[in-house]
């Protein structure tokens, strides 16, 4: 568990060791390859869209782009059928991750098999679950309450977030009043100070640059994990988490959630969301 300022730390290695070594919901799996390791953070998945991430972790860290061939077979049925791919670099430029932006429309359990065309005998499968639970919003749903809190004469703003820089702009709506203004939202879980999975700060300043270049079109609302994150001062004994999660199933960090114009959910990023690929998303909405 990480409880120190992540901009402290070389963010390549440690991102390396929680990945290879393992969290609650992140762990290394097994593959053919000697030298090399899978990790897909997520095995369950909804009907409909999702974002299937991993990363192919070798001795020295998360590995740079490589040739790969995935397909995703129904094991009831054997059909399959092949997703393309896309990676993005961690924000250091130094390795990075794969998206697979894929569709189901079946329950039941798949095999995801990944190819590496570089190496003949390096051959991974995981077998995932899709079903028709699904915890957090749904995608092209009208977007639930939430009751954040926001940077006013009641709260102080060390109260509403662990960020040492905070920018105020990300505490100065509630969600009931940024859908009134006509404008895509964004909301992002994650706890700056005190995140458990090493990526919340590398994420916080996608969603910083993302600010400065979109403030016009879109309102930005962070959501901070902890109730009284002024209070833990270095200690998680001393944190509370924020009862705001429930009210749309947070269970990980980071979470973030793209919204559009009619306060639909377009798109949700379980984990770390690059620049590159949020903001095609939000190209893509904006000239529509």
């Amino acid at each position: 568990m990480v409880v120190n300022n992540m901009k402290n730390i070389l963010f390549v290695n440690f991102i390396w060791l929680i990945l290879f070594m393992g969290c609650s919901h992140l762990k290394a799996n097994s593959v053919e390859s000697v030298n090399s390791n899978v990790v897909m953070p997520t095995t369950e998945y909804s009907l409909g869209f999702n974002r299937i991430v991993f990363s192919i972790i070798n001795n020295e860290g998360p590995e740079s782009e490589k040739p790969l061939q995935v397909s995703v077979e129904n094991m009831k049925t054997s059909k399959s059928f092949d997703v393309d791919p896309i990676f993005y670099n961690w924000p250091n430029k130094s390795g990075g991750f794969y998206v697979l932006n894929t569709t189901f429309a079946v329950e039941g359990d798949y095999l995801i098999n990944i190819h590496d065309l570089s190496e003949s005998d390096f051959i991974y499968k995981k077998e995932i679950n899709v079903n028709d639970n699904q915890l957090t919003p749904k995608l092209g749903e009208l977007i639930p309450f939430l009751d954040n809190k926001i940077s006013t004469g009641i709260y102080d703003i060390n109260e509403i977030t662990s960020d040492p820089d905070p920018d105020y702009d990300f505490y100065k709506f509630s969600l009931s009043d940024a859908l009134e203004h006509n404008k895509l939202i964004i909301v992002f879980f994650l706890s700056p100070n005190f995140c458990k999975t090493a990526t919340c700060f590398p994420q916080l300043d996608v969603l910083k640059k993302l600010k400065s270049n979109y403030h016009d079109k879109i309102t930005f609302i962070h959501v901070e994990i902890y109730e009284n994150p002024h209070l833990i001062k270095g200690n998680l004994k001393n944190a509370k988490i924020s009862p705001v999660l429930n009210e749309w199933n947070i269970k990980s960090e980071p979470y973030t959630f793209l919204i559009d114009k009619n306060n639909y959910l377009f798109r949700k990023f379980q984990g770390y969301v690059s620049y590159e690929e949020i903001e095609n998303y939000i190209v893509k909405l904006i000239n529509e």
